[in-house]
């Protein structure tokens, strides 16, 4: 009998073990600010060309609370930029777990100590910094930093993560004891069809439909047609998002189930997530619907070579066979964390095949087969792919163009429609070879758009950069240096009453490069805001009393270089 209990218990620990080994931790930790919880961004949710790695905590639009830290541990990095998290905070936890706090306004006690010291010693605001194990140890509970604005933020909030120390994957921060306000359940908004191949049929067509949704409570239904004629192979999307208690917003939501007939076909977890597979995220979504449309559609159908781990139980890739004279009963539930949920039931009929739709493959047209490496060259360009730049086999035009007000042809490749998933080299050869090299970058051409810049250096005859989206390229020069403007104060004036010196910089076209900033031939550390084109200088030891000579030379992507150069009195 004890040998049978003991049995009991040991393969009950086991499939607890292997249920939970994709779930984050259930450990509890305390909240990272002390304001109540209002999210304007959740875990995963879908996001331009990734998931959304962690929570987004509203401050009131305001910065300057206090951020605390969640558990006891040690500052394990610490990184500055103008863009992306701006300045982020990581603390290493003895449970194995790392967290992140990111676009804080400024750190507190010995972390912003330690942080100005290395920002002189390098001479860059910029720095991303690892520290010893145990340099700086922190308590929970401890304020460790103030809430902002600062990097690719849009407006005053915390990003807030949870990663897995030691593979860095990031985990559902409402796993560890968040608690919001959500008795709202997600809503579904759109049902779309993609027939598979020539050979099938849904709502008598061959090509994706889309049916509207009525809301009734807990379920939703399809607008006519409510039984969906179909034949041969069919995949389905969704659109859907969650509502919390207490914001306007939108949210991403947590699950989607598409069962067929009470099984599982396809499902979606936002349980946890690696940094490598988020740009997935065009893969899991019709990308051609978000380019034409600006709204995102869950597919079922998973391409070749998405290899997204938050994909559970799915069946023939996601793709219903729809067989003559049989009828399925299909069903999506969508939910969020808490378990509010919403269901979409509709029926399936199988009809009766359709002749084949026939297809004129364009001979102008080249295929490139996912998971290898092509490469096209010729006179004014060449186009490198790695094995893995797509997420299934392509056909793609590639094509050149006279086009007034560029320095090259306009090479076109392929269509912006079509997803790529890591870069691409690509390199084009100028009209005119006496234009200084060091000018000329690859710019990236929609209609009705200004160019998008994409750098570019000099190789073997050809400007040669990197793309991550198909589309129209060709060289442009950039001969124009960047601008710097003083904001709150004027050359000779004194600025004893002030805290800080602010200057605006900005290049229209390439891009800064670098900044440089110096009082009396010292170098100061100047707060970059990118977004802002704010250039901020908080007084120090620095600045002395009397005259001081201030010089703040800035460089663009192109090397044009433009120097301010002023004497303010303190």
């Amino acid at each position: 009998m004890r040998k049978h209990s003991i049995l009991i218990i040991l393969l009950a620990t086991i499939a607890n073990i292997l249920s939970g080994q994709n779930k984050a931790s259930t450990q509890i930790y305390r909240n990272p600010i002390d304001i109540p919880i209002f999210l304007s961004g959740t875990f995963a949710e879908l996001r331009s060309n990734h998931f959304h790695s962690g929570i987004d905590i509203r401050t009131a639009s305001k910065s300057g609370h206090k951020v605390f830290a969640i558990e006891d541990g040690y500052v394990s990095r610490i990184a500055v930029s103008p863009g992306g998290f701006g300045k982020a905070l990581y603390i290493d936890h003895p449970d194995g777990h790392t967290s992140v706090y990111a676009h804080l306004q400024q750190f507190e006690g010995e972390i912003s100590v330690y942080l100005k010291q290395q920002q002189y010693n390098q001479e860059s605001f910029e720095v991303n910094l690892y520290l010893e194990k145990d340099a700086i140890l922190i308590k929970k509970g401890q304020v460790v930093a103030l809430s902002g604005n600062s990097g690719s933020s849009e407006g005053p909030h915390l990003h807030f993560e949870i990663r897995d120390t030691k593979t860095q994957e990031v985990l559902n921060p409402l796993a560890f004891g968040i608690k919001v306000q959500d008795n709202v359940r997600p809503g579904i908004t759109r049902l779309v069809l993609y027939p598979i191949g020539n050979e099938s049929y849904a709502n008598n067509s061959n090509k994706r439909s889309i049916i509207g949704i009525l809301g009734i409570g807990e379920k939703e239904i399809p607008k006519q047609p409510t039984i969906i004629e179909a034949s041969g192979e069919i995949a389905f999307g969704i659109t859907a998002a969650d509502q919390l208690n207490g914001v306007t917003n939108s949210n991403g939501i947590y699950s989607v189930t598409f069962n067929v007939d009470n099984k599982p076909v396809f499902a979606f977890v936002a349980d946890r997530f690696s940094f490598d597979e988020t740009r997935y995220i065009n893969s899991f979504i019709d990308y051609d619907f978000l380019k034409n449309y600006k709204s995102r559609v869950i597919r079922t159908e998973i391409d070749p070579y998405n290899k997204l781990s938050m994909y559970e139980k799915v069946v023939n890739n996601g793709i219903l066979k729809v067989e003559t004279g049989k009828t399925y009963q299909a069903e999506f539930i969508v939910k969020d964390f808490q378990g509010n949920s919403s269901r979409l039931p509709f029926t399936v009929k199988g009809v009766k095949p359709k002749a084949a739709v026939t297809v004129k493959i364009d001979s102008a047209l080249t295929k490139v087969v996912a998971g290898n490496a092509f490469e096209i060259k010729e006179k004014d360009y060449f186009i490198q792919f790695e094995p893995g730049c797509f997420y299934r086999d392509q056909l793609l035009s590639f094509k050149t163009n006279n086009e007034k007000g560029y320095l090259s042809h306009v090479i076109s490749v392929g269509s912006k429609y079509i997803p790529v998933h890591q870069r691409f080299k690509i390199g084009i050869r100028p009209t005119n070879e006496k234009i200084s090299k060091e000018k000329l970058l690859i710019v990236c051409i929609e209609k009705g758009e200004n160019p998008t810049t994409l750098g570019g250096k000099w190789e073997n005859r050809f400007i040669v950069t990197s793309a991550r989206n198909l589309g129209n390229f060709a060289l442009m020069c950039d001969t124009i240096p960047p601008q710097i403007k003083p904001l709150n104060f004027n050359k000779g004036a004194s600025v004893k009453a002030s805290k800080r010196l602010q200057l605006e910089i900005q290049d229209e076209f390439s891009g800064i490069l670098s900044y440089r900033g110096t009082v009396n031939g010292q170098w100061i550390l100047m707060d970059f805001d990118s977004k802002n084109n704010l250039l901020t200088y908080d007084f120090d030891n620095k600045i002395k009393k009397g005259i001081n000579k201030l010089v703040v030379k800035v460089v663009d992507n192109c090397g044009n270089s433009k120097v301010f150069t002023c004497e303010v009195s303190y």
